[in-house]
């Protein structure tokens, strides 16, 4: 099983196409235990940096400094936002013509996710994995749904930017509350 790991993990990171186009029938388990290790991997290093100041955790919430609440919430929180991202940008990639299923929109999101995952938790470059995760995210799009990368490329983009737009939105609209209470205090 380890091996498999770290060939794909070799695969994604060497030849995405063709990595991407091995795994069109591969099984649920072997895609959730591959998310399951990059997860693990992920949390300890994000936990890591947290202990030793690089990413510190927030004051606010009581227990936040602790180990195992800082990993805790670093799996339980990739394991629902990865939920409800696949779920939404399968939203999108369908409307733009992907008709492979959702679960071609979770492999995707979990292999493309490979370079962010090992190596986005590095201060200062990580979002250089989160780009190149993006890119392959495109890829993989277009070759498990078989669309083309301008409609694969589309659907990533409105799936990550209109629920920014939202939280600007929202932001500004708090903001403004806010100043209004402000004021009238």
């Amino acid at each position: 099983m380890i091996d498999s790991i770290i060939a794909k993990i070799k695969g994604i990171l060497l030849d995405p196409v063709e990595t991407f186009l091995q795994s069109k029938d591969e099984e649920p388990k072997a895609v959730l235990t591959y998310y399951a290790v990059l997860v693990i991997i992920n949390s300890v290093f994000y936990t890591i940096m947290s202990i030793v100041g690089l990413n510190p955790p927030s004051d606010t919430i009581p227990g936040s400094g602790n180990i195992f609440f800082i990993f805790g919430f670093a799996v339980f929180s990739s394991l629902i936002l990865a939920v409800l991202f696949v779920a939404w940008l399968h939203v999108w990639v369908y409307i733009l013509g992907g008709r492979k299923g959702i679960f071609q929109t979770a492999k995707t999101f979990v292999y493309a996710g490979t370079p962010y995952f090992l190596l986005g938790w590095l201060p200062y470059i990580g979002f250089i994995f989160l780009i190149w995760s993006f890119i392959l995210s495109v890829l993989g799009i277009r070759d498990l749904h078989e669309i083309s990368i301008a409609r694969a490329g589309v659907a990533l983009a409105i799936a990550i930017v209109v629920p920014i737009v939202l939280l600007v939105i929202l932001a500004i609209v708090l903001f403004a509350s806010y100043m209004a209470l402000v004021n009238i205090a």
